[in-house]
């Protein structure tokens, strides 16, 4: 190989190396950009979500960092309630898209790893209750609105306690109302501990199409009611109890075909604690207002045309 090849072959190769270098710079330079400028759009962003839904109070968080490859805005190290006895600490809050497409919300979150001592005097009851001193768990939470139809799923995974899927559709038939205050009143309802405030506030304007509930079982029944605890009482006694429950809760009477089937299945449940599903699926869709009537009437059951199983 003469000089004159060997010179143009390092000059080439000098030049593709400081092209290399040149690009990689610009590519840290616009990586830079979109993470600076693009955390600062989404912190603006969900501030503006926060403050919309009258959340802002009760959520605080170290940082927003986004994800400059995939463009996942994220809140770090998020306390959810008072500050220094929150509900519930937070890893990180991700918001699985980029602008944020509200009203929809695609969401994954890591709840902190948390000892019982840190968190709310509420929190710690139910801790107490499950038999947990540490709470540490991951989830997430889509929700998709289409003119009036809303689909949602909520998936929470707490270990040592459980799994929960939860699918929902729903018609929200009154215009007027945000999604944003819809679910912050959802929230708060299940946080005070008020669930029942939903039918009160929203019975007339929110229909259900379906509703489907899934729990794994890993730990909190084995707490709640160790095998001990049910090898004490009869099988006809323990039927008894379920199916008395069924009807204090307005699902069924106790001495109906209903109540005995929710009964035998909890109890199987109870006694080898794997799955437990809940379906409820309306021939047509049913007002909140509707169903908390069937409630009361004890007719829930069988009019909502619900299902247990432990398949």
């Amino acid at each position: 190989m003469n000089n004159n090849i060997v010179t143009k072959l390092q000059n080439g190769l000098g030049k593709a190396i400081t092209y290399f270098i040149l690009l990689s710079c610009v590519a840290i330079f616009v990586v830079y950009l979109v993470q600076r400028f693009g955390a600062q759009y989404a912190e603006d962003k969900i501030k503006e979500q926060l403050d919309q839904s009258g959340l802002a109070p009760f959520v605080q968080y170290g940082s927003v960092h986004l994800d400059p490859f995939t463009l996942t805005p994220s809140l770090e190290n998020v306390s959810f309630g008072n500050e220094n006895a929150p509900w519930l600490r937070f890893a990180r809050i991700s918001f699985n898209s980029y602008p944020i497409n509200y009203p929809d919300l695609d969401v994954d979150f890591w709840i902190q790893e948390s000892p019982i001592d840190s968190l709310s005097r509420d929190t710690r009851r139910l801790m107490r209750a499950a038999g947990v001193d540490t709470l540490l768990g991951k989830g997430s939470f889509t929700s998709k609105v289409e003119g009036e139809k809303v689909s949602s799923q909520f998936k929470l995974d707490i270990k040592d306690i459980g799994k929960l899927n939860l699918f929902s559709n729903i018609n929200v038939l009154d215009h007027n109302i945000a999604m944003s205050d819809l679910r912050s009143d959802v929230i708060a309802s299940f946080a005070l501990g008020q669930p029942e405030a939903l039918p009160i506030i929203y019975g007339d304007v929110i229909e259900l199409h379906s509703l489907k509930v899934e729990y794994e079982e890993s730990g909190l029944i084995a707490h709640l009611l160790p095998k001990s605890a049910l090898s004490r009482d009869s099988n006809e006694n323990q039927l008894n109890g379920l199916k008395y429950m069924s009807q204090a809760l307005g699902l069924a009477p106790a001495n109906s075909t209903e109540a005995e089937q929710i009964a035998e299945t909890l109890l199987t449940f109870l006694k080898q604690p794997e799955k437990l599903n809940l379906t409820m699926s309306p021939p047509s869709a049913i007002s909140l207002k509707e169903l908390a009537l069937l409630a009361n009437e004890g007719t829930l059951y069988k009019d909502s045309k619900m299902t247990l199983s432990n398949d």
